[in-house]
């Protein structure tokens, strides 16, 4: 056979660096944990489908989600990140869970958003991952409707025009609030129809009259929004959902 043809199938080896080296190693070790990943993410989405069926699932009315749960998983997992890898770490679990979620029912989220909504759809896309159907609205009592008969969850900007959160004292005292985004001091609330127990163990979110100096019991509040003597508030005191202190809800 022609040497050119013994060429053509055994190339010559090509010398590498030991630099060259180095990196073709450290790739396939990243080629090897990525098929791990991939087994192990394949491995979440199948036993995630079945704990929708599972005794301890919420059932009836609510939505399935659990809160509690996925702070208390959060908080087991960010304890054992380091500092410097946190912010990654917090953002590739929200995804996984997301899709998680999908395989019990794609995750359909409205967001009311008039003043900020780029930064209200962040906070939900982060939250929900990227697996749930996202849709901006334009009346926020429509969306609580919505997520009143069971579709779904709202996002809704607070202190932007609208005394919305004051219909969960009233007509959609069935929705509760389960997160808040846009820092500390949350410019838009997520609601749902909420097992009360799932909620996560945080501040609670408080409709009532009054301000938000405090309850008297050196438990100050942290005012949201007011609308004709009625206010929006947060408080680090433990109030059940739907008692006489007119807690709707906690945010983690």
């Amino acid at each position: 056979m022609p040497h050119s043809n013994l060429q053509q199938i055994w190339p010559e080896p090509v010398d590498l660096s030991p630099e060259q080296m180095a990196l073709a190693a450290l790739r396939h070790e990243i080629d090897d944990l990525d098929d791990q990943l991939l087994a192990l993410f394949q491995r979440r989405l199948s036993i995630a489908a079945r704990v929708g069926l599972a005794k301890d699932a919420p059932h009836g009315p609510h939505v399935k989600l659990r809160p509690d749960r996925e702070q208390t998983v959060l908080d087991r997992v960010l304890s054992q990140t380091r500092p410097e890898n946190r912010e990654a770490v917090e953002s590739l679990w929200r995804q996984i869970v997301g899709w998680g979620l999908a395989r019990q029912g794609r995750m359909k989220v409205q967001v009311w958003s008039p003043i900020e909504p780029t930064r209200a759809f962040d906070g939900a896309r982060q939250r929900f991952g990227a697996a749930a159907d996202m849709r901006s609205v334009r009346d926020p009592q429509a969306a609580l409707k919505w997520a009143a008969e069971g579709h779904g969850v709202a996002v809704l900007a607070v202190n932007a025009g609208s005394d919305w959160w004051l219909g969960l004292r009233r007509e959609w005292s069935s929705l509760s609030v389960f997160d808040g985004f846009g820092g500390e001091t949350p410019t838009a609330l997520a609601v749902g129809k909420i097992d009360p127990a799932a909620l996560p163990n945080g501040r609670r979110v408080i409709v009532d009259v009054g301000g938000d100096a405090g309850d008297g019991a050196g438990i100050r509040r942290r005012g949201l929004d007011t609308s004709h003597g009625w206010t929006l508030s947060l408080t680090d005191a433990v109030l059940p959902v739907g008692g006489a202190e007119g807690c709707v809800g906690a945010i983690g």
